[in-house]
């Protein structure tokens, strides 16, 4: 998502490079869509098509809509489209069920609905949910659509109070948010201005007596910035930030990364959202870096690629002419610098090459927050400046929106009714990712039944999983020889089938060019890579570059001869320590019993995929 205003700072290490840790969390977001667009379900004009993409790209858990005008026949409409992957609730306005109207958008690849429980409160107007969001841990959430007239505005407060004073059994909202059509203070205006008595003191009441604070304000106590812009032939291009969300004092110590962003739904307000975390929550890191397809054609990168592979190979040859092989500087050590090198330019690049109307939309919210919070121009030209920067922002954001959602759409066209990867992602089940929230620490005792024998730490955890598969691979190892040799005599001695003489001569050979060409074009796409993140398709696009200018009579990077010079090196010499060649990405698979005892989970090794080629050619002699 863009984000107009930015959240707490990321910490960096040393050299720049973000390290951020964050806890575990679920982002809630709130958002006046301003109806549903034309009625027909398949009508490119039909705003839930854009809430499904809104909702997917932003990985949004919990999405609170106002003025949602579902009744029951367009919800069943929704659900039928979309509820593999959301689960829509709403509560639609008894008289007039095209005007106002609230709705929770949850997504299911996030959260689990199977405990969800809902209660109306004002029908069309206030709804509350109260959902699972952390492993037995339930959140409740209180959306509202307030009224725009004063004294009706102040009534719908009051009813609300009335509401959670008349039955104490109902949980009390966690967060509140919505389109409250009122502001609390002067400076949520522009021009500023305070809102009528009798609203902004009900409003102030139902705040105190639910302890809710308003989380974007307490973190941005001095900032400018609007959710609702009056067009400029209506209002003069006035704005304000009545949309908001509202969290309990005690839980906004769990909140963070408070933004309010311009989305590509054709609506005249902006979204709010917040990170919501649990006390206990896993600490989660940014995630493994992987190779992004889109910048296999980024002419800077394939000419350092060129540049230095071709050096690499050149140094790889005159190494395998040495007399006398070097442990520390070998084929397998250039090709290591060489990864890294490739590497590391891909991720520099990666951050540049952005698309055009990206560009454009930092560049207009850094204007917008500029002339916002500038407390030397005047007030008459910031109205003005920022009514303009706010449509021109809404527009590209627009633009951007619907040239994802035409891609979206040729993609299902060509893919969508053909059995194949795209087919299965789309019609399977969708359910909420695993998460290791926790890990029995080693040695525990356990009689102890606190919190303290529990790891929550990602890092640690990663340790802990480590260390006990380490330990597996070492069980029995230390058997006597004059054990392990007979017992392996006799395994042996029931090995009937042999290989031919002709055989043995065959595979005694080291690795030839076909073999590895084979191994690549045997090797399928879409695959997750190694702690490298280099995909195959790099290593193909490299090889398929090669054949080109060969063709032409054109210098090349010979992909193919490098990984001969190093898969015959390894077969000769064995991995040499430190090139991280055989290194893996483990991921624990969970299968039954306690989820906290790392006993109960199946390991998945994510190995490079130089490693996969150098496996797949021996595999395939054999």
């Amino acid at each position: 998502m863009d984000r107009t205003f930015p959240g707490p700072p990321r910490r960096r290490a040393a050299g720049g490079k973000s390290r951020k840790t964050t806890k575990a969390s679920v982002l809630v977001a709130a958002l006046n869509i301003r109806g549903i667009g034309n009625p027909n379900p398949w009508h490119p004009k039909h705003k839930w098509f854009h809430v499904n993409q809104l909702s997917k790209e932003n990985k949004a858990g919990i999405l609170i809509l106002g003025e949602s005008h579902l009744n029951v026949l367009r919800h069943a409409n929704i659900q039928a489209l979309f509820g593999r992957r959301l689960e829509v609730l709403f509560s639609e306005d008894p008289v007039n069920p095209n005007a106002k109207g609230v709705a929770f958008v949850i997504n299911k690849d996030l959260l689990s609905t199977d405990s969800m429980r809902t209660w109306e409160i004002v029908p069309g107007r206030a709804m509350l949910l109260e959902i699972e969001t952390h492993k037995g841990k339930m959140t409740t959430v209180l959306g509202v659509y307030a009224p725009n007239a004063p004294l009706e505005n102040a009534a719908f407060w009051e009813t609300i109070q009335s509401f959670f004073e008349a039955d104490l059994r109902i949980p009390r909202p966690d967060i509140m948010g919505g389109d409250t059509n009122i502001v609390e203070e002067p400076i949520d205006r522009l021009p500023s201005r305070p809102d009528p008595e009798a609203p902004t003191k009900a409003l102030d009441l139902l705040l105190t007596k639910l302890r809710l604070v308003d989380g974007w304000r307490k973190t941005y106590p001095t900032t400018r910035a609007y959710t609702y812009t009056q067009l400029r032939n209506a209002g003069g291009g006035s704005q304000s930030r009545i949309d908001r969300i509202y969290i309990r004092r005690d839980k906004f110590a769990q909140a963070y990364d408070w933004q309010i962003s311009t989305v590509g739904i054709s609506t005249d307000h902006r979204m709010v959202s917040v990170r919501i975390t649990q006390e206990g929550a896993p600490t989660t890191g940014p995630g493994r870096w992987v190779w992004p397809a889109h910048i296999n054609s980024d002419k800077d990168l394939t000419e350092f690629i060129h540049k230095r592979g071709t050096q690499t190979l050149e140094a790889a040859e005159r190494t395998a002419n040495w007399p006398t092989r070097d442990a520390k500087s070998n084929i397998q050590t250039l090709w290591a610098s060489f990864q890294s090198d490739i590497r590391d330019k891909a991720r520099a690049r990666s951050k540049i090459l952005i698309p055009k109307a990206v560009a454009e939309i930092k560049k207009l919210e850094a204007d917008l927050e500029l002339v916002l919070n500038d407390p030397t121009i005047p007030e008459e030209e910031v109205i003005l400046s920022a009514a303009l920067l706010t449509e021109r922002l809404a527009r590209t954001h627009v633009a951007k929106h619907d040239k994802s959602r035409i891609s979206a759409k040729i993609k299902n066209r060509l893919e969508g009714e053909m059995i194949g990867r795209y087919w299965t992602a789309v019609n399977k089940t969708k359910k909420p990712r695993d998460v290791l929230r926790r890990l029995l620490k080693p040695g525990h005792d356990p009689l102890d039944n606190t919190a303290a024998k529990y790891e929550t730490d990602s890092q640690k955890m990663a340790t802990i999983a480590r260390n006990y598969h380490n330990k597996i691979q070492k069980v029995r190892r230390d058997t006597a020889p004059d054990i392990r040799d007979p017992t392996i005599e006799v395994v042996l001695q029931r090995i009937v089938r042999t290989t031919t003489p002709e055989q043995f001569d065959y595979l005694r050979k080291q690795l030839t060019r076909d073999d590895i060409e084979l191994a690549l074009k045997m090797s399928a796409n879409n695959k997750a890579p190694g702690l490298n993140g280099i995909p195959y398709e790099v290593w193909r696009m490299l090889d398929s570059r090669f054949r080109t200018k060969t063709a032409q009579n054109k210098p090349a990077f010979d992909i193919i001869g490098l990984l001969l010079l190093l898969f015959n090196d390894i077969e000769s010499h064995g991995i040499t320590p430190g090139t991280g060649f055989s290194k893996s990405w483990m991921a624990p698979i969970y299968k039954k019993n306690d989820p906290a005892d790392i006993v109960n989970y199946r390991p998945i090794s994510l190995l490079n995929t130089d490693y996969k080629i150098f496996t797949k050619a021996l595999t395939i002699k054999l």
